[in-house]
């Protein structure tokens, strides 16, 4: 979307095949802090927290995304 290929999150998700309702949720893991990213895909601390729920933690600030996700 970045690039302006799409204008909308609709026009993506028809192009990609995907419900707009699951892309929009997907797009907002771009938001998660990096010190988040780093730590589970390191594979080095494990979380309780889903996929789901880290849609929902990219809204926080990113300290508070950390503390809600390891601590």
């Amino acid at each position: 979307m970045e690039a302006g290929e799409f204008a909308t999150i609709q026009e993506l998700a028809e192009a990609v095949g995907l419900a707009e309702r699951h892309v929009s949720r997907q797009l907002r893991l771009a938001y998660l802090a990096p010190e988040v990213l780093k730590r589970l895909t390191l594979g080095r601390e494990a979380s309780a927290v889903s996929l789901y729920d880290l849609c929902f933690l990219a809204g926080d600030s990113w300290p508070e995304q950390v503390e809600r996700v390891f601590d």
